[in-house]
């Protein structure tokens, strides 16, 4: 089971589902939001901090379920932007799981709660 496949079950379907994959929309609604360090990455390039992004974004993003890959582990990039997305995507990930009341890790499709 995936991280969506993962929220579908405990949450049901979702009105809206943003893969930031796909699109990265600046103005998110409630739902499923998905790929968020994809995000992170998008932000990146155009020179814009990711934590600062979505703390701002924080009110709305309270009531969406949010997924991202885990790519802060292994081997260190030698490329200094994937080094630094890789660094600043972790930020992100420690301000969301602060600011969030459930946070669940999906790996090899098992769940683990880690918060909630």
């Amino acid at each position: 089971m995936g991280k969506r496949d993962y929220a579908l079950k405990l949450y049901g379907t979702f009105r809206n589902v943003n893969d930031l994959a796909q699109n990265m929309v600046y103005n998110f609604s409630e739902g499923l939001i998905t790929n968020i360090h994809e995000g992170a990455k998008f932000l990146l390039t155009r020179g814009i901090n990711p934590t600062e992004f979505f703390a701002d974004r924080i009110n709305i993003l309270r009531k969406c379920v949010i997924t991202g890959d885990e790519i802060c582990g292994g081997v260190v990039p030698v490329d200094s932007f994937k080094r630094k997305w890789r660094d600043e995507t972790g930020r992100l990930y420690q301000y969301l799981a602060g600011e969030s009341e459930i946070v669940d890790r999906v790996f090899a499709g098992l769940a683990l709660r880690l918060k909630g």
